[in-house]
This record gives structure tokens, sequence and C-alpha cells, in this order.
């Protein structure tokens, strides 16, 4: 995966090479105001000084890597706080731009740790939503460098911290009730950070011609696992689809007994041939499990792809079906049409307008 600042790429990276070296962990706890990343943000540092992941847009990472020497030499957590919100202060002194203040909580990674992160991404890799908590303030310092891990309905799965004996979590429990992504809470005098941690984002791309690869290769960047599929034998080859997380050589025919559509998110249908991407269309159809659906081609060729779909279920179309997909970018290269897929993709899978973030209509 080419991704360098995702949960999902980061821990796979970090389990690769976690005997090599000594680790510590800095995620973002806490903020206030405006911030480039958000809580939950994680970055990796390892004994070499060597940094894997960004809680900023590159100002903090240096000074967050001093901290980090202080946290292997004792192997005790630390927390600090970045405040840019003074024009005499951080912010003027690195002369960024955001005006907000983060907390950052630095932890050594044991091996009691190192079997929480595993457990964590080996469920992120089922497609499991977890929940990471975490105390960066507390009269007892050692309490900084425990990690617990809860699954989604708030049940309490592994900790590393010996005097936690809860089974539920009743902040937690509210989180997930109002569909938070994070939340902070006092525990009498310990202050705790609770972020949820999704499963990548898993792409079908379903054609793997040329065109595809840009596609591929970006989603891959984005961090996604993106599984082609194509039974033809001269589509899809690895040297061609290195970033691909699975390469699947199936006909739409012979796929329904396979039952591999559990984990999907997002499908792309560029198969260049009506009949197949009518075929795939009627099994997403009958699955119903991707949340976006793209098809490539023109207004026309949609009317004749559904029409041989022989999907009856109009308003299942007309809902599920980008097509032609896309936003209109002007693109016509494979990098320029993936790049206006993906945005679309994207806007739709974290439930956005896709509008420009100035509230102005690009061009108008």
């Amino acid at each position: 995966m080419l991704n360098n600042h995702s949960h999902f790429s980061l821990l796979e990276l970090y389990l690769s090479q976690a005997d090599n070296f000594s680790w510590v962990i800095a995620t973002i706890v806490n903020k206030a105001g405006s911030s480039y990343r958000s809580p939950g943000a994680i970055m990796l540092i390892n004994s070499l000084g060597q940094t894997h992941g960004l809680v900023s847009g590159g100002c903090l990472e240096a000074n967050i890597v001093l901290h980090a020497k202080k946290v292997f030499d004792n192997q005790q957590a630390h927390y600090v706080e970045y405040d840019m919100r003074e024009d005499d202060g951080y912010a003027a002194e690195l002369g960024v731009g955001c005006k907000g203040k983060i907390g950052v909580l630095l932890q050594f990674i044991t091996a009691e740790h190192q079997t929480l992160l595993l457990s964590l991404y080996q469920r992120m890799k089922k497609g499991q939503v977890s929940y990471l908590q975490q105390t960066f303030s507390s009269p007892e310092p050692q309490s900084l460098n425990e990690l617990s891990l809860f699954g989604c309905e708030g049940e309490l799965l592994i900790t590393t911290d010996k005097n936690n004996t809860q089974s539920k979590n009743t902040a937690l429990s509210q989180m997930i009730k109002q569909g938070d992504t994070h939340a902070n809470f006092l525990m009498v005098r310990t202050e705790l950070s609770l972020t949820k941690i999704s499963a990548p984002i898993n792409l079908w791309v379903f054609g793997g011609g040329l065109d595809a690869a840009p596609l591929v290769s970006m989603a891959a960047q984005m961090g996604w696992r993106v599984t082609v599929v194509d039974h033809r034998s001269s589509y899809a080859r690895q040297s061609v689809f290195r970033h691909a997380s699975h390469i699947i050589r199936v006909h739409p025919d012979n796929f329904a007994q396979q039952g591999l559509f559990q984990q999907m998110d997002a499908a792309v249908l560029m198969t260049h041939n009506l009949n197949l991407d009518a075929a795939w269309l009627r099994l997403l159809h009958e699955t119903n499990v991707a949340k976006y659906i793209g098809l490539l081609g023109p207004l026309e060729r949609r009317g004749n792809v559904e029409a041989l779909s022989h999907i009856q279920d109009s308003a299942w179309l007309l809902q599920q079906v980008n097509g032609p997909v896309g936003f209109d970018i002007g693109g016509e290269l494979p990098e320029s049409i993936a790049l206006s897929i993906l945005a679309q993709c994207h806007s739709v899978l974290h439930h956005r307008s896709g509008l420009a973030l100035s509230g102005k209509f690009i061009n108008s």
C-alpha cells in the first residue's frame, strides 16, 4: 500500500518492522480551533529517528521527534500542546497559518502495546470498526502510556492497563450512539481520548484495462484497498496493477458462488464491454453492498448497460449508479479521469456535497 498516513498503512508498516527498532506512537488527542489533522491522527517514530505519518502539515514533526527522544530515554509517555493561536507564540516562530491548538500524546510502544496494535490491525483487515482509548492527563503519569481497545458495540477487547476491569465504557456508548468519530471525557481527575478507527475503504474495479491503472494507483495512494476483477487473460496483469491488494480472474457468470462481496465500499465498472458491465451491475444490485457505484462512459452507454442488466429497480439505479462517472473537471487522460472518479467516490463515501470549500461555484 502506497499510503503513509492512514492507520491501516501505518500499522502495517509498524508490524513489519516492530522487532527491528524501538517505537513511539504520537497521537493527536484533542484540538481547539483550526488544525491540519484531526484528533486520532497518528505518527510513528522509530529509535533511529525515522518518522512515518503526519500529525500536522509538516511544521510540528521535527519538534515531536525531539520529544520522542525523551520518551525513548525513559520509556514513559509524554503529552505536549502546540498552541498556534498566539501571534507571538509557536505559530509566529514557525510561520504557520493555522490558528488552533492541538494536544499530542507520545507513547512508548511495549510488547503489550504491540499485541493490542496487532489486534487493531487484524480487525481493520476484516472490515471491523474499533475504538482506541488513551489517557493524556492524570495524577498518575504512568497511566499516560496505557492503551485500551474497544469493539464496535463498546465492549472492551484488550488493554495494557492492568487496573482496567471495565467491560463497558459509558462515554464510549454515548459516542457510538451519537455517531462521533472522536471524544474527550473526564473521569475523576483523569482526561481521556476516544477515537473511532474504521477499516480502510475497499474499492473494487471491474475491468483491468490500462486505463484503470491510474485509478488503482491513486486509490492505493489514499490508503484504500483495491481489488481488480477481470477474467480476460490479457487484462489485469500484475505488472501493471502492482498496487492492487487483490487481482481476481473470474467471469461474472461464475462469481456468485464465490461470495467475495463481503467487504466492498465502492465499485467502478470499466470493462469497456456492455455485456460485462451489465452482468457486474446485476450482481452489484443483487448483493446491494456498495455505497458507491461508478459506470464509465456517456449517458447513452449507461442506458444500454442498464437495459442489458434487466434490473427493474429504477429507484436503485437512479440513486446508486453514478454514470457518467466522476466530476466534470475537463479530464480526458486516464490520470485526470481517475482523479475525477475518485473525487466523486470520496465525497459520496464521506457524505459530502462535492462543492468547492469556498462555497462558490467554480468557473461560474
